[in-house]
């Protein structure tokens, strides 16, 4: 594909961190990250510790948005849980749906299948509480994810995982795509099941994940067909 990053110095670090730190298969089955294993945890930041000075900060920024969040902003948190591309359909038109998109629908699920073993693998090494797990002043607006560890964000990786190959894909809205997955990550401190610095750390995994993937043949070949589709659906021209 012509573009993959719309900052081209972001590009080169983090292609130069993934292709530096890749290692043996972590899922023999990950076709789209071939024989390579992204060990998150080497990758990225440790959480802070729950009653240091960072992690009271971070459960101080939750309990905030508690107090000043609003009806309508859960609603957009709560239907955010289910993980779909499809819900990037706010800024790319009713016509990016699952219907119509079939091939897409299911590389978008294949893709956010595969690049989620990295980050549940993440979670287990750090184990981190999630807030209403560690403070009974927080008080959830949404669905819970019972007590399932809390770092890096699960959500979070999803939606900067799909952005950045979303954006391959539609590269003229690319700033709506990003702001989009911002609300998409943000919506679950809004909620009350994770911290900021959760959301921080999967908006960093799922750009790995993503840099990794598309480094892949086989992933590169099921991009192009679903972006065929896509831009097709959508009016858009072809991307030379």
């Amino acid at each position: 594909m012509r573009q993959w990053f719309g900052d081209r110095r972001f590009q080169s670090l983090t292609m130069l961190l993934v292709l530096a730190l890749l290692s043996p298969a972590w899922a023999a089955d990950s076709t789209y990250l071939g024989s390579n294993k992204l060990d998150i945890a080497t990758l990225i930041a440790p959480p802070p510790a729950l009653n240091s000075p960072a992690g009271l900060k971070d459960l101080q920024l939750v309990l905030d948005a508690q107090k000043t969040r609003t009806a309508a902003q859960l609603a957009v948190a709560d239907a955010d849980t289910h993980k779909s591309v499809f819900r990037f359909a706010d800024v790319l038109g009713e016509s990016f749906n699952a219907e119509k998109l079939t091939v897409t629908a299911a590389f978008f699920e294949r893709l956010a299948h595969e690049g989620a073993g990295p980050m549940k693998a993440a979670k287990q090494y750090w184990m981190r509480p999630r807030p209403y797990n560690s403070s009974p002043e927080v008080h959830p607006g949404i669905v819970t994810e019972g007590t399932s560890p809390s770092y890096p964000s699960g959500h979070a990786t999803f939606a900067y995982l799909t952005a950045v190959v979303l954006a391959n894909i539609v590269p003229e809205k690319r700033t709506e795509i990003f702001a989009r997955a911002d609300v998409f990550a943000q919506g679950r401190v809004i909620g009350g099941v994770h911290y900021p610095s959760d959301i921080e750390a999967g908006k960093l995994t799922g750009t790995i994940v993503a840099a990794a993937m598309l480094e892949n043949a086989a992933f590169r070949a099921d991009l192009a067909r679903a972006t065929i589709e896509t831009r097709k659906a959508l009016g858009l021209p072809v991307l030379k």
